[in-house]
């Protein structure tokens, strides 16, 4: 049986940086998977914009690395069309998703990582294009992710993202409400992210434009997307979008 409750009481007992990383081991524990990423972001142009993703049992490199060979993984793009619980067979899996020449550097990726089975599931949030998903891995070729396995995770998704937002509740009242809300932040891409949090913290658009190695017009125009996304027009409305952790201080990276 699925440990959902046990999600509630880690929310409620533990940090959130810890809760992620202990819901992810309650719930490969139970599909007896070896490895897992939970994440949120965005859906933008039929790719994904990733906000936050927190990786066990297995190196932090393996979302760096996949950036590489994401455009060629058939997994995804049929995630990204619809976000659900996807079976895949990972390498020589019995749905052979990856079994074309043309996965060749997605075989030799998964291979790098111990990845010989993996299934995919999400959810949809705000306009739609926000996601929220969950990857379960397994080492062993010889024992596929099958139905159980898809139904329980489908069961869970919900339960997760629930506790998930308990766990961000409760650690923005014990710090006064100063973590930016991940259903903000996940409206923007990456570099986005970074230019609304660094205007909103009182840097000009030619100190954003040299720490980020872009032209300031380039800012400029990434701001107006930011605006548009986030419905505000002016720097103050910004800041208090993204919280007073923004407010008349330096920027400082979000802590990983």
């Amino acid at each position: 049986m699925l440990p959902l409750l046990a999600l509630f009481d880690c929310a409620g007992d533990e940090p959130l940086p810890r809760f992620e990383r202990q819901a992810l081991h309650l719930l490969a524990e139970a599909l007896d998977c070896d490895g897992a990423v939970w994440g949120w972001g965005r859906r933008e142009g039929g790719a994904m914009q990733i906000r936050h993703a927190v990786v066990h049992q297995r190196p932090e490199g393996l979302l760096s690395d996949y950036a590489a060979v994401a455009a060629a993984d058939p997994l995804t793009a049929a995630f990204i069309a619809a976000p659900r619980p996807v079976r895949g067979g990972a390498v020589g899996g019995p749905l052979g998703l990856y079994r074309s020449a043309g996965h060749a550097d997605l075989r030799d990726y998964l291979a790098q990582y111990d990845i010989a089975q993996l299934m995919l599931g999400g959810l949809e949030e705000g306009d739609g294009d926000d996601l929220v998903w969950l990857t379960l891995y397994r080492a062993e070729a010889h024992r596929p992710l099958g139905a159980r396995e898809q139904l329980a995770l489908a069961e869970a998704l919900p339960f997760w993202r629930q506790a998930h937002r308990l766990a961000t509740r409760l650690a923005q009242a014990e710090t006064g409400g100063q973590s930016v809300p991940p259903s903000c932040l996940a409206r923007l891409g990456t570099r986005e992210a970074e230019v609304a949090q660094r205007y909103a913290a009182g840097e000009s658009y030619k100190v954003i434009a040299r720490a980020m190695g872009v032209a300031p017009d380039t800012v400029r125009s990434q701001l107006q997307q930011v605006y548009r996304k986030l419905g505000v027009h002016s720097k103050i409305a910004l800041a208090r979008v993204l919280g007073p952790q923004t407010a008349g201080g330096s920027w400082k990276p979000p802590a990983r």
